[in-house]
């Protein structure tokens, strides 16, 4: 299908509230890497929305999970982290996603082969790509918010946009379902 087809998603839903957490466990999948800036958290913010606790609670209860974010400090990845007792990775240089030794590093920390796990996140050029290259299961969420980190706002995003339209065009490019795309702000 040619390189673009590494950016292609197995899923895609609007908010991580609508991944199906009965199903993945239904499929095989033991754990899950996530990335934090506009998948769990608004960049900017640092606590959870009553309704991505609840998911991530209960995700927590039924997978092994690592948070996975390219950042400078990766203190709101600590937050996370210490509230709800799982692993984190903060990948910056040598190991930022779409690269597959952060990702690599996470799996190591929750001891899941990579065809068990699920890689979510809310950009196709590091989540998706680096969930892909590394043969995970992976899951692009629509991004929560506009503010981004300059590099991705004005290199990652056009260059995604354009992605999204070749993806699209060849069927690649899962819709999230209807009915689901009315269901959170």
């Amino acid at each position: 299908m040619g390189i673009l087809s590494a950016f292609a998603p197995d899923e895609a839903v609007r908010s991580v509230t609508e991944i199906d957490l009965d199903a993945l466990a239904e499929r095989g999948i033991e754990g899950m890497l996530i990335d934090v800036d506009n998948t769990l958290l608004d960049k900017g913010l640092s606590q959870l929305d009553d309704r991505r606790r609840e998911w991530l609670e209960r995700a927590n209860e039924m997978f092994s999970i690592c948070l996975v974010s390219n950042s400078f400090s990766g203190r709101r990845v600590r937050t996370l982290t210490e509230q709800f007792g799982f692993p984190g990775v903060s990948v910056w240089a040598h190991d930022r996603k779409p690269l597959r030794a952060g990702i690599c590093r996470a799996l190591s920390l929750i001891g899941t082969p990579p065809e068990r796990t699920v890689m979510i996140g809310d950009q196709l050029m590091t989540d998706i790509l680096g969930g892909n290259r590394c043969g995970l299961y992976t899951i692009w969420v629509e991004k929560i918010g506009d503010r981004e980190f300059f590099l991705t706002r004005w290199i990652h995003r056009p260059l995604e946009a354009a992605i999204r339209r070749w993806l699209a065009r060849r069927g690649m490019l899962p819709e999230p379902p209807a009915a689901a795309r009315n269901d959170e702000p």
